[in-house]
């Protein structure tokens, strides 16, 4: 049984999906697809072959315009917005956490990244922990905190060249 990811249908099973957080849940099963149909963000779902219907995770991206570029040697003084990508959401349902499906999806959504920024350009990946705990699993995949010093703000990104190194690796 291999693991498969790709965008959300009609035909996979929303309302059986629970990763523990009602936000999530909610999202995945009331605005997902619409937010597809809209042009405003895409979500992507994780399935086993096996069962094609049944969500075993899932993330969401959207374009992202940075206004305050993140304090890094490339963006220093850019008088406009930069592009990049946001990843919006990523959930994994309970009985598939502790199981790096996590992981799978976060790399799907930095390979995803690369190749919005080969069309059209993006200076990388942006994400917002939804709390404080959250913040290591970004941290092992060297995504580097937006505002330096700033811990209300956990807005966290992932350089491009360090999403080209990670989907470089990749089989």
């Amino acid at each position: 049984m291999s693991i498969i990811i790709e965008e959300i249908t009609s035909q996979h099973n929303r309302k059986a999906f629970d990763c523990g957080v009602d936000e999530l849940n909610q999202f995945l099963q009331q605005q997902a697809r619409q937010k597809i149909v809209k042009h405003i963000a895409k979500t992507y779902v994780a399935y086993r072959d096996s069962e094609p219907t049944a969500i075993m995770g899932y993330h969401t991206l959207t374009g992202y315009s940075v206004t305050t570029p993140p304090v890094h040697k490339e963006f220093k003084k850019y008088p406009h917005p930069l592009s990049a990508v946001k990843l919006a959401r990523l959930a994994v349902d309970h009985s598939h956490q502790g199981q790096r499906l996590g992981e799978r999806l976060l790399i799907d959504a930095i390979y995803r990244t690369v190749l919005v920024a080969q069309q059209i350009s993006a200076i990388g990946l942006f994400v917002d922990p939804m709390t404080p705990e959250v913040v290591p699993f970004y941290q092992q995949y060297d995504f580097l905190p937006a505002i330096p010093d700033d811990h209300a703000h956990l807005e966290m990104w992932l350089p491009i060249q360090t999403c080209i190194e990670i989907a470089g690796t990749l089989p």
